[in-house]
């Protein structure tokens, strides 16, 4: 399996975050990660919150959280994709190295 260390000092803020917006006792919620790389966070998410159907992606399997210029670089383009599919930007969090957590709501 492989493992990414960002993914691993990321895996508990990102957990933090979801749970101000997961209500534990309402059943079928579901989530989009863009972008999960290693799959890790869907592991540990699935693991922590059985409520949520989690949705894992990515693009391109043989690019997965091994170069740090790979990955989701612009907010802003990802906002606008969002937006034109139905999304609003409601929270943007600060990770760990230099990551952040965007999270979308269906308008």
């Amino acid at each position: 399996m492989m493992v990414a260390a960002a993914a691993d000092r990321n895996k508990e803020p990102i957990l933090r975050v979801l749970q101000q917006y997961v209500d534990p006792g309402q059943p079928g919620v579901q989530v989009l990660e863009v972008a999960s790389g290693s799959g890790q966070h869907a592991v540990h998410f699935a693991q922590a919150l059985p409520n949520v159907l989690w949705q894992p992606s990515d693009v391109d399997q043989r690019c997965l959280d091994r170069n740090p210029a790979w990955g989701l670089r612009d907010t802003a383009l990802l906002q606008e994709f969002a937006e034109a599919s139905g999304l609003r930007l409601e929270r943007m969090v600060d990770m760990p190295a230099n990551n952040k957590c965007l999270i979308f709501r269906k308008q």
